[in-house]
C-alpha cells in the first residue's frame, strides 16, 4: 500500500476512534469526586442530611481504595417523592463529570456507567425471557464499564430468582468474568416508610435519630421481607445482607422542606429571567411561598406525596403570571428578542421630540428598560388570594 495511503488510513481510524471516544463520553469516575460530591447533593436535596453525609462518605471511602474487594452495595429507604432517585441522579452527574452542574445528558451520554433498573416485577407468562433480557443487557453494561453507577428501583419486589441471580453477581462477579469491585451498587425502595415515620416521631426531630439506629430498623426490615419470600436458605439470606454496606434512610418531609424546596424553585425562575435579560430581577414576598406551601397536601405535618406537589404547584401559579412578562420581548412571533426590544425602542424614540442641533450629536437610541418583577399575593374580586406579578419600577 503506497504511504500516503497508509497515512489516511490511520488519520481516518484516529479520528473514528476520537469521535468514538466523544460520543461515550466518561468511561471511568472523574477525578475529584469527593471534593465535589456532597456539596452538589446538598444543594439540590433538601432534609435527608443524615443519609448524605453517609452517602458521600461511603463513595469517598470505596474510591480511595485502589483494590476494593467488591462493590459498594448501599440501600436507600423512604416514602416517594423525598428524593431518592434524585439522589442517584444527582450522583451519577458528580461521579462522571468534574462540572455537574452543566447541561448534561444524564442519564446518557455524558454517565454511560450509570444504568437503572426498574420495573421488573414481572407476570409469570414472560418472567423466563425478562430474566434472559435482563441478565445480558446487564452483564454487557457492567462488562463495558467497570465503574459503574448501578441503582435496582423497587428491589424489595424482586422475585426469588432475580434476586438469587443479583445476589451470586454482587458474591461472585468473576465467575461470570466481569468486575464490579469498582462499582457502586444502589437499592432503592420505598419499603421501610411507616417504620421510619415512627422513628421520627418517637424522637421527636430528624436530628436526633442515629445512622445506627436507622440502619437497625431497616436492616431488620429487609431481612423480614426477604425470609418471608422464602426464596433461599437462611444463610443464603444472611449473605445477601450482608452484601449490603449502608441502609440509608431518607426520612418523611415536613413543611419547612417543602418551603424551601418552593424558594429552590423560585430561584431557578430568577436565574431563568435573569439569563435571557428578560428582566432585571424577580423577588417575591414571603406570602408567595406561604400560599404556595398552603396548597400541598399534607397529612398532619408531612407532606402526603413528598416534594412531588411543588412542580405542579409552580406550573399552575408562577409559570402563568411570569408568562405574559417573557413573552413581551421573547414572544413576538419570528422575532428574537434582542430584534423585539429594538422594535420597542423605535416606538419609545418615536415619542421624543426632535432633539436640538446642540445635542443631537449625543442623543442616543433608546432602550426599554428590564423590569424588575415582583411577585406578591393579592385577593381578587371575589376575595380569593391569587399569586399576582407588576414591575417594582413601574410602581415608583
Amino acid at each position: 500500500m503506497p504511504l500516503p495511503a497508509a497515512v489516511g488510513y490511520v488519520a481516518v481510524g484516529l479520528v473514528a476512534g476520537l469521535l468514538a471516544l466523544i460520543r461515550t463520553g466518561p468511561q471511568a469516575f472523574a477525578p475529584g469526586t469527593c471534593m465535589r460530591l456532597e456539596p452538589f447533593l446538598d444543594s439540590q436535596v433538601v432534609g435527608q442530611g443524615l443519609a448524605l453525609k453517609q452517602l458521600c462518605d461511603a463513595v469517598c471511602d470505596h474510591l480511595s481504595n485502589e483494590n476494593p474487594i467488591k462493590p459498594l452495595v448501599i440501600s436507600v429507604h423512604g416514602p416517594p417523592g423525598v428524593g431518592k432517585s434524585m439522589m442517584h441522579q444527582l450522583a451519577a452527574r458528580a461521579l462522571y463529570n468534574t462540572g455537574p452542574e452543566g447541561d448534561l445528558q444524564c442519564p446518557g451520554i455524558d454517565c454511560p456507567g450509570y444504568k437503572v433498573l426498574y420495573g421488573m416485577d414481572y407476570i409469570s407468562s414472560e418472567r423466563e425471557e425478562q430474566h434472559a433480557l435482563l441478565r445480558a443487557a446487564l452483564m454487557e453494561h457492567v462488562r463495558s464499564h467497570p465503574e459503574a453507577l448501578l441503582v435496582i428501583e423497587e428491589y424489595d419486589k424482586l422475585d426469588c430468582a432475580t434476586r438469587g441471580f443479583f445476589r451470586q453477581l454482587l458474591e461472585n462477579a468473576r465467575a461470570a468474568n466481569v468486575t464490579l469491585d469498582r462499582s457502586i451498587v444502589m437499592l432503592e425502595s420505598n419499603a421501610g416508610y411507616l417504620q421510619l415515620h415512627e422513628l421520627l416521631e418517637a424522637a421527636g426531630s430528624r436530628d436526633m435519630i442515629s445512622a445506627e439506629e436507622a440502619q437497625k430498623v431497616l436492616k431488620d426490615l429487609v431481612f423480614s421481607m426477604w425470609t418471608s419470600d422464602e426464596c433461599e436458605e437462611r444463610t443464603d439470606t444472611l449473605k445477601m445482607l450482608a452484601l449490603v454496606d449502608f441502609f440509608l434512610p431518607f426520612l418523611p418531609l415536613e413543611r419547612p422542606h417543602i418551603e424551601q424546596l418552593f424558594v429552590m424553585r423560585l430561584q431557578d425562575r430568577r436565574r431563568a429571567l435573569l439569563a435571557e435579560k428578560l428582566a432585571a430581577d424577580l423577588t417575591w414576598t414571603p406570602q408567595v411561598v406561604q400560599f404556595l406551601a398552603d396548597r400541598v397536601d399534607f397529612e398532619g405535618k408531612y407532606p402526603i406525596e413528598g416534594a412531588k406537589e411543588v412542580g405542579t404547584l409552580m406550573t399552575r401559579y408562577i409559570s402563568r403570571v411570569l408568562r405574559p412578562w417573557s413573552s413581551q420581548l421573547s414572544g413576538t412571533p419570528g422575532k428574537s428578542v434582542k430584534a423585539a426590544m429594538s422594535s420597542v425602542a423605535g416606538k419609545l424614540k418615536k415619542a421624543v421630540k426632535t432633539p436640538s442641533k446642540a445635542t443631537s450629536g449625543k442623543q442616543k437610541s433608546l432602550a426599554p428598560p428590564a423590569p424588575h418583577l415582583q411577585l406578591r399575593v393579592q385577593r381578587d374580586r371575589r376575595g380569593y388570594e391569587q399569586i399576582t406579578v407588576s414591575d417594582i419600577d413601574s410602581r415608583s
